[in-house]
């Protein structure tokens, strides 16, 4: 099995079993990121905005895998890209402590959905 597809495949299964937690078991899986379970309205903003961002970024390497197209797995690279760029710049401009756990995810994440959007890519010239 070529490398972008064990990648697509991995990276999805992977972000699918973290929205599985945020659907059945959010408080866990805010727990499981350092984060204090909300209430109310911050309740349904984390869990639906966490479960969304997994969840969609799954589907995306799922559809990479299954198409062999690298704008899918690109995109979800794209998000978690951006997200350690923001995780960086929370702490640089907002006083927030860096999630180390999660940036070293975000990052892992980013760079196999980047390797395997250039390998579909390469093998469809």
């Amino acid at each position: 099995m070529k490398i972008e597809n064990i990648f697509s495949i991995l990276l999805g299964i992977v972000l699918l079993l973290i929205s599985l937690q945020w659907i059945f078991t959010p408080k866990l899986a805010a727990e499981s990121l350092n984060m204090v379970f909300l209430e109310e309205y911050g309740r349904n903003t984390q869990i639906r905005d966490f479960t969304a961002f997994f969840l969609a970024t799954s589907i995306m390497s799922f559809a990479s895998f299954f198409t062999k197209q690298y704008q899918w797995i690109f995109c979800a690279g794209l998000i978690y890209f951006l997200a350690a760029v923001f995780n960086v710049l929370a702490s640089i401009n907002h006083d927030a402590p860096i999630a180390f756990s999660s940036l070293i995810s975000e990052i892992i994440f980013c760079s196999m959905a980047f390797i395997s959007a250039y390998l579909y890519k390469s093998n469809n010239l």
